[in-house]
Parts: C-alpha cells; structure tokens; sequence
C-alpha cells in the first residue's frame, strides 16, 4: 500500500527538533517511497494531537503520521480511533513501545518507510477510566510501581534514554504493597496483595521485557497482569519470565483477561496510561475496543 495526497504529519517540535529540518526529513522520505510529501502539521502544549488528527480526518486523510513520543501517538490515536484512517508512526519518543510492539523499527529512516509504504492493520485500544476521565491505552496503564519507576524526570529521559528509568529503579526500595480489588466482565471481584496492577492491550516494553506475553494487539481482549513482588524471589523469578516472553502464571504473576476490568485499590497510588504518569487514585476502570485503530506496520516482505 502507498501513501496519497492526503497524508498529514503530526510532530511534536520537541522530539522532532526544527520543525523547518523535519519538513525537509518527511520530503525526502516521501521523494524516497515515490508518494507525495506530508503536509506538516505541529503539535503544541494546548492541543497534543487530538485536535489535528480529528481535523485531518475530517480534511479527507488517509493517512496521518505521527512523529513524537508515546503520548503524542496516544493523543493521535485518540483523534483516529473507528474512523478508519491509517496511523503511521515514526517513533521519536524513549519508550516507543507501540512501535516495539508492532515490529516497527525504532530508526526514523526504517520507520519513515514503514508508515508510507507498509500495509494497513487494525488493532485494538483499551478505554482507561480513571474516575473522572478517559484515556485511550494502546499498550498498558498501570497502577502502583510501574507509575512510579516510569515517572523519571524529563530531562533524565531526553539526556541517558530509556536508561532512566533503570535510574529511577531506586524506587524499589521504598515501594509499598496495595491492597486491590480486580473484578473482570462485571463479575465478583477478587482481592490481591501487590505492588503494581496492569491493564495491558500488548505488553512489550524496554529491554526485552514483555509483561503480558499471552497478549496480540488484535485478539479482541484486554489483560490484566497483578504482580505482588514480595519477595527478592518474586523479583527474579518474574523479570526472568518476562525476559524470557514466557506466558506463565504463579504467585510471582498473575494473568487475567476478557472485555472489561474493574481494579480499586484500598489506597491511593500512582497511575500511567502508555508511559504517561497521570493523577494518583485508587480505581482504573477498562474495557477494550477491538479493531479501532489502523495502524501501518511492516509488509510480509518486510516494510
């Protein structure tokens, strides 16, 4: 599949650097994919990439690249979702984990080529309720740890990469248990001892980790992962299931999934949607959305 006319280029000025160069990059890419040049379209503080994905929607585009960071691409797919307009990303954030997850390469040249010459898949996203708002997950919200070892300076993140949050592990020490309630389908909820809660669509994340390996972007469910991690045992034994992609299930780990969840924890603790570290509170409330997004991934020969 090509690109066409109608191609729109989100960016965020601070992941894509000067916005003149960057229009520049994209027309060369296009020269390169033999499709017309993307008209750029900039992200600002106001309006992350909601807005414009809607209006370049409404404008006709069949395809709208997103050039940012995961929450510049959560925004976009926030505007795109059930209007059958392609996503494309070119991964300029530190985690890009739904890129990772979709086999999207992580260097702007590969993945310039993907999203204007891969094919069209579509995915599901997962509605996130945090009590009083809704966000739109395309990989994992969490509460609890996970919140607080994503929620690294922004500065770290820019200056070292992903290994800020390895900087930031020091937080594992301190971390406290919650006590959580996990209801999936509007069944009986069941209580847990745990440090993080989360609700994964795909679970991919850096350094090879894979929290939710039972997981596919597009089987139609969403997958709750309670981890307890009481022990210096737990601790090893689950990052080297997780390393390993290994979909197994014990008192390190436990798996759940179906259509909707309901998690409240009896404390209020952090919370992240996608990377993004939001309010603190004591509920997260989920349900997928099969086949919403369409996103351009690799072709069978390779993108």
């Amino acid at each position: 599949m090509t690109g066409s006319a109608e191609t729109v280029a989100i960016v965020h000025p601070g992941k894509a650097g000067d916005l003149g160069e960057a229009a520049e990059r994209l027309a060369g890419w296009a020269h390169a994919a033999g499709v017309p040049t993307p008209h750029l379209v900039p992200t600002t503080a106001e309006q992350p990439g909601t807005a414009q994905a809607r209006e370049a929607v409404e404008a006709g585009a069949d395809l709208v690249l997103s050039w940012g960071g995961d929450g510049t691409l959560n925004a976009i797919a926030t505007g795109l979702l059930g209007s059958g307009t392609a996503l494309g990303i070119i991964p300029g954030g530190t985690g890009n984990l739904l890129a990772r997850n979709l086999g999207i390469p992580l260097d702007l040249d590969g993945a310039a080529r993907v999203a204007l010459t891969g094919q069209d898949r579509r995915i599901d996203v997962v509605e996130i309720g945090l009590g009083g708002s809704v966000m739109v997950s395309t990989v994992i919200a969490g509460m609890g740890l996970d919140a607080s070892l994503i929620d690294a300076p922004e500065e770290l993140k820019n200056a070292i990469g992903p290994a800020a949050y390895v900087a930031n592990s020091v937080k594992l020490l301190t971390s406290e248990s919650m006590r959580v309630a996990v209801a999936m389908d509007g069944g009986q909820p069941r209580w847990y001892t745990a440090r993080s809660v989360l609700v994964a669509n795909v679970g991919g994340l850096i350094a090879g980790l894979d929290v939710a390996p039972e997981s596919d972007a597009s089987d139609g469910l969403l997958h709750v992962i309670v981890l307890p991690l009481d022990r210096p045992l737990d601790w090893a034994r689950t990052a080297a299931h997780l390393v390993r992609r290994r979909p197994r299930q014990d008192d390190s780990r436990i798996h759940l999934s179906g259509r909707s969840a309901w998690v409240v924890s009896q404390t209020t603790a952090p919370r992240q949607v996608d990377g993004d570290v939001v309010a603190e509170g004591r509920k997260l409330e989920a349900r997928v959305r099969p086949g919403s997004l369409t996103v351009r991934v690799p072709g069978t020969s390779g993108g």
